[in-house]
């Protein structure tokens, strides 16, 4: 080869580099001002949603700056009691999203300083009341129930109601009168689980309740009325609750750690609660009442309930039937106003945003035991379902829940 060859092969080279390093410039730049321009457009700034994480990063956002200050309150009054934030106290927070499912841990599960995760056992106090008025509802459109029947017609056998005129749709939406728990309690704890204070102690009480007012009577909450409830519906569909339970909402739902009875490896998982003080509170005791407020559960398990509240016709991978779902959407409907402006329905409450015409409606329940802080609520306009577990009682996180709901994107 010449050199008059090889200098012409040298130049063609240099313009082959210099080209290469030209275009990879160009398209560099044009990159970061894509980067640039999609920062500060409309829809990054704002509240849409975007792939690989985006849901899920703005979930996170509202969560956390709702619940971050919340828990760290050192202390503050309640109901007219003081609560003092112990040292202990975790929360976790369990979403679901047009179907997306995002957990968000907080502090301490136990004192050894095991996390909360999706699997950590809770006790989730009144909001098994939501599992007990839904087989209601099912034994209603089953016309198993006349829900305006005398709830006499249901009483287990060898009880007699003084109030005949008592119906099983006032125990459900607290309209019977009755009292929260039955007054005639021993004092300590441990001795009103079922054990000490019998299902024929309650009964007895039940079966001698005489309402002070006109039925149905105003609003009162009750444990005591969706506890008796839960015997009725037992009787009109010749199943027990617990059977009921499992068979109808836990099995189909794919909830194996939702339980009044958690097992050793359960009890591993089940976090430490505390009292109002701050201090370690006993266990929960399972009642005679235990329809009402017995059941344990996880923050997994709990939002698969909340999607299949919302009408998911799928859930955990598994067909949710048609008569479970219009049975939950039957225990949600609102019945009648309260007090406060919002509406009443079977055990659940819409939150109807202070009468503000541009808030839908939040569905609600909380619970609470000696010592846990729960509520399962959902927003069916956003798709949105919302579990939160506290190990403190007195955390009374319902209106954060609300309030999260009612920010999601």
């Amino acid at each position: 080869m010449n050199t008059v060859s090889t200098i012409y092969i040298h130049r063609s080279l240099a313009r082959s580099v210099l080209f290469l390093i030209s275009l990879l410039i160009v398209t560099v730049a044009v990159l970061v001002a894509a980067k640039v321009a999609a920062q500060h457009s409309p829809s990054a700034a704002g509240s849409q949603l975007q792939p690989n994480g985006g849901e899920e990063a703005a979930v996170k956002r509202v969560v956390d700056s709702i619940m971050q200050p919340y828990l760290a309150q050192g202390q503050r009054r309640a109901g007219g009691r003081l609560w003092r934030r112990s040292p202990s106290l975790g929360a976790i927070v369990a979403v679901s999203l047009n179907g997306h499912r995002y957990f968000f841990p907080y502090g301490k599960a136990t004192h050894a300083g095991a996390p909360f995760t999706g699997d950590t056992l809770v006790e989730i106090g009144s909001c098994t009341k939501t599992f007990t008025t839904t087989l209601f509802a099912l034994a209603i459109n089953r016309n198993q129930i006349v829900p305006d029947a005398s709830a006499q017609k249901y009483m287990p056998d060898g009880y007699t109601l003084r109030a005949q005129q008592l119906t099983p749709l006032q125990l459900a939406d607290f309209t019977s009168g009755m009292s929260d728990d039955p007054s005639n309690l021993p004092r300590g704890l441990e001795q009103r689980s079922i054990e000490h204070y019998t299902v024929n102690d309650f009964l007895t009480w039940a079966s001698n309740y005489e309402p002070r007012t006109q039925l149905p009577a105003p609003y009162r909450y009750s444990n005591a009325g969706i506890g008796l409830l839960s015997y009725l519906v037992a009787t009109a569909t010749g199943k027990t609750w617990e059977d009921q339970v499992n068979s109808e909402i836990f099995q189909p739902l794919s909830m194996p750690d939702t339980t009044l009875r958690p097992t050793p490896d359960q009890q591993k998982r089940l976090a430490q609660g505390h009292n109002r003080a701050g201090q370690d509170a006993p266990h929960w005791p399972v009642f005679a009442w235990y329809a009402a407020g017995g059941l344990r559960s996880t923050a997994q398990d709990m939002i698969s309930f909340g999607e299949a509240c919302l009408g998911h016709k799928e859930v955990n991978g598994k067909p949710v039937s048609t008569e479970l779902i219009a049975a939950m959407q039957l225990a949600q409907k609102p019945i009648y106003a309260i007090p406060n402006g919002n509406k009443q329905a079977m055990a659940w409450v819409n939150n109807m945003g202070r009468g503000n015409p541009n808030l839908h409606p939040v569905i609600v329940k909380n619970g609470g035991t000696a010592g846990f802080g729960t509520v399962i609520a959902i927003n069916p306009t956003k798709d949105a379902a919302i579990f939160i577990g506290m190990n403190q009682v007195g955390a009374q996180p319902a209106m954060k829940a609300v309030e999260i709901l009612r920010h999601l994107p």
